[in-house]
């Protein structure tokens, strides 16, 4: 015999209430993660109304405080990058910044004037030099005001660089150590068609460094100076030549075909 529908009413009622009495207490304080935007900006204002700016008329800006080699920054006049000013010096009323730019033999130089009336500027990357134009005070407080300022657009830095004896290198890069140096890839193949190698498993202590992935192990010992690696897969062994990172910094970011597009220094557009 079916239950009346009275009967029926109550025995939902009281299945909702015995659910509710049973859930966690914080389930209807829960909230979906939000994405984490990429909204880091660089504060400016120490510098704004310091910034003498230069153009290369073709859309790239320079943004500098004569003698403050913090105070660097390049793009678009929209979105300006800070730089990685590693020197700079001034005689006056010239003054200079040189920055890194791995795609030029390491090296950007950027040379100009405190002299208002001096509107020429240089870019020396490589062996090769632009000229530059200052921008007037009033279009620099304009662009001042309505650009983002980011920090540094390139993150990564290489941690090793190997080869067999067939051209075929082996290549690690890793977070720059201002962001925590870690975050480690493996890129492997011959140049200009690398690819990377997902990691499984990463093995560093006193000993050496293991960067494992489905596709083999790469195994590497250094010395700080000099090292030693070898490419694993199942039972075949291959010695590698190890190649120093400082000596390749223009293959290693222009060649192998890792870094596709801008690194955001300003010789890359050259």
């Amino acid at each position: 015999m079916r239950a009346p529908s009275w009967y029926r009413a109550v025995l939902l009622l009281a299945a909702v209430i015995f659910l509710a009495s049973v859930a966690p207490a914080d389930a209807g304080k829960r909230k979906r993660k939000k994405k984490k935007k990429d909204d880091e900006v660089v504060d400016i204002s120490a510098w704004k109304d310091q910034f003498v700016m230069y153009t290369d008329g073709d859309g790239g800006y320079f943004a500098v405080v004569p003698g403050d080699m913090d105070s660097v920054f390049y793009g678009d006049g929209k979105t300006m990058y800070k730089q990685r000013s590693f020197s700079g010096g001034r005689n006056p009323p010239k003054f200079y910044f040189r920055m890194w730019s791995p795609r030029v033999n390491h090296v950007a130089d950027f040379e100009a004037s405190d002299d208002p009336k001096d509107k020429a500027g240089s870019l020396a990357c490589g062996e090769d030099e632009f000229e530059l134009t200052r921008v007037d005070d009033t279009e620099v407080k304009k662009i001042v005001g309505k650009a983002t300022w980011k920090p540094a657009f390139w993150t990564r830095q290489a941690h090793a660089l190997t080869r067999d004896d067939r051209g075929n290198y082996f290549y690690i890069d890793r977070l720059r150590d201002e962001l925590g140096g870690k975050g480690y890839r493996l890129f492997s193949g011959q140049k200009g068609a690398m690819k990377e190698l997902p990691l499984t498993n990463i093995v560093t202590d006193s000993e050496g460094q293991i960067f494992s992935s489905k596709r083999g192990e790469l195994r590497y010992v250094s010395d700080g100076k000099s090292g030693k690696a070898t490419w694993i897969k199942g039972e075949k062994r291959n010695e590698l030549v190890y190649i120093p990172v400082e000596d390749n910094v223009q293959m290693i970011y222009g060649e192998l075909g890792v870094y596709e597009g801008t690194l955001g220094t300003p010789c890359d557009e050259y």
